[in-house]
C-alpha cells in the first residue's frame, strides 16, 4: 500500500480552519454575508469547496436572512442544494429564531423593545399573509408567553378583542404587546389598525390589563403605535 498526500483536501481543511478562526476572533460583524453562509455550509458539506455555492446563494437571495427563509422550492432551484441541505438550513433558521425568543422570555423587565422587535421581525417579515402575534407580560414587564392568535389573508387579519382577553386571563398577563405584519412591506398603520387597537384597549381596561404597544412589521421596517401616540391615554 502506498500513501498519497492529497494537497486539495489539505488546502480545504486549512481554509475551513482559517474561516472559523476569523469568525471567532473578528466576530460576525467583520465577515461578508457570503462568508457566514459559507461557514453554515461547512456543517452541511464536510469536504466540498462551498465558497462558490455560498456566493450563489447570497446573489440569489440577497441576504443571510433571505437564504435562511427561502422555501424548499426556491432552494432546490440552486445547483448543489439538495433536500438534506434544505433541512439543515431550516434547522439553523429554527435555532436562530429560538435564540431570539429565549432573549425575551423571562428576562429582566423590558425597558427597551429592541429584542422584541428583532424576534418579531425574524418571525414575521417574510410572511405573505397578515398574522396577529400577542406577547404577554407579567406585572413587572417580563415576557411570560408568546402566541400567534390569528392568521388572515394578504391584506387583513380579523382581530377579536374577546379572544385576546381570554388568552390574557389564561396566561395571568397584566400587559400585552400586540404585533401584526403588513406583507406589502409598508408598516404605516391604517385607520382600521388604530380603531381595532382602541377596541382592544377598551376591553383590556375592564380587566386591568395594559396595552403596552402595538407594533406593525413591514419587511425590515416597523412602526410603534405607542411612539406615534396612537394608543390614547
Amino acid at each position: 500500500m502506498s500513501l498519497v498526500y492529497n494537497k486539495k483536501l489539505s488546502h480545504s481543511a486549512g481554509h475551513r480552519k482559517r474561516a472559523c478562526d476569523k469568525l471567532i476572533k473578528a466576530g460576525y460583524e467583520n465577515l461578508f454575508d457570503y462568508e457566514i453562509v459559507e461557514l453554515m455550509l461547512f456543517l452541511i458539506f464536510k469536504r466540498k469547496d462551498v465558497k462558490p455555492l455560498a456566493k450563489t446563494l447570497i446573489n440569489k437571495f440577497r441576504t443571510i436572512d433571505g437564504v435562511l427563509n427561502a422555501t424548499m422550492e426556491q432552494l432546490l432551484e440552486v445547483e448543489g442544494v439538495g433536500e438534506n441541505a434544505f433541512r439543515a438550513i431550516k434547522i439553523i433558521n429554527g435555532i436562530v429564531k429560538a435564540s431570539l425568543k429565549s432573549r425575551i422570555m423571562k428576562r429582566d423587565s423590558i425597558e427597551c423593545f429592541e429584542d422584541v422587535i428583532s424576534y418579531c421581525k425574524v418571525n414575521m417579515k417574510h410572511l405573505v399573509i397578515e398574522e396577529l402575534r400577542v406577547i404577554f407580560l407579567n406585572a413587572v414587564n417580563e415576557v411570560i408567553a408568546d402566541d400567534v392568535l390569528q392568521e388572515g389573508d394578504i391584506d387583513s387579519v380579523e382581530i377579536c378583542p374577546r379572544s385576546i382577553m381570554k388568552k390574557c386571563l389564561e396566561n395571568g398577563a397584566k400587559g400585552v404587546i400586540l404585533v401584526h405584519n403588513h406583507p406589502s412591506g409598508d408598516p404605516t398603520p391604517s385607520v382600521n389598525d388604530v380603531y381595532t387597537t382602541m377596541k382592544i384597549k377598551e376591553a383590556a381596561n375592564t380587566l386591568g390589563i395594559v396595552i403596552v404597544d402595538h407594533i406593525i412589521i413591514g419587511g425590515e421596517r416597523y412602526v410603534s403605535l405607542k411612539t406615534l401616540n396612537l394608543l390614547g391615554k
